[in-house]
């Protein structure tokens, strides 16, 4: 029984606890951050437009690439590691977003009359993104449930700004 392992060497739970998502929008190339604690970058993400590519990286090192497949009606998007895609996401009609993550399926609601997004992989909650109102760039909170899967949650967090910039831009057409 847990009760009876000392302090010190019980398992610590996996608290809910805080990201922040900032956009810059004006700058010549998509740009993010993503804070913890209010203050610390832990995460930069750079997009390239023209490649339609975004570099996601911690401390200065790229862990993660996200892609939007040209050409196709509904968005398409896959992310990778180390040059191996570990996810597919697919844009359903009316924001709807799911797919693979490694072998597990995943699950994206959203809020019909906001933006903000419930993240499901196998079932279980990974994070919820909620975007705030900001007048010079996009933010968003990423409160994270999962916290073994935050760098996945910040590659999705990328994906939902697109699923939101275009519903506003075209009324829930990709």
């Amino acid at each position: 029984m847990e009760a009876n392992i000392p302090s010190g060497e019980r398992k610590r739970k996996n608290r809910p606890y805080l990201l922040y998502l900032r956009q810059t929008l004006i700058a010549l190339k998509p740009h993010y951050e993503v804070f913890r604690d209010g203050m610390n970058a832990v995460y930069t993400v750079e997009g390239d437009l023209a490649r339609r590519v975004f570099s996601i990286r911690r401390g200065g090192s790229e862990i993660l690439t996200l892609r939007r497949k040209l050409a196709r009606i509904l968005a398409e998007y896959t992310i990778e590691k180390d040059g191996q895609v570990i996810a597919r996401v697919k844009k359903g009609l009316f924001r709807s977003l799911s797919g693979q993550v490694y072998d597990k399926d995943l699950e994206i609601r959203v809020a019909f009359e906001s933006y903000n997004f419930d993240i499901f992989v196998g079932g279980r909650k990974l994070c919820r993104i909620e975007q705030e109102n900001a007048r010079f760039h996009d933010c968003y909170d990423i409160r994270m449930y999962d916290g073994a899967m935050e760098d996945f949650a910040v590659a999705l967090a990328i994906v939902c700004d697109h699923v939101s910039d275009k519903a506003d831009s075209t009324r829930y057409s990709d």
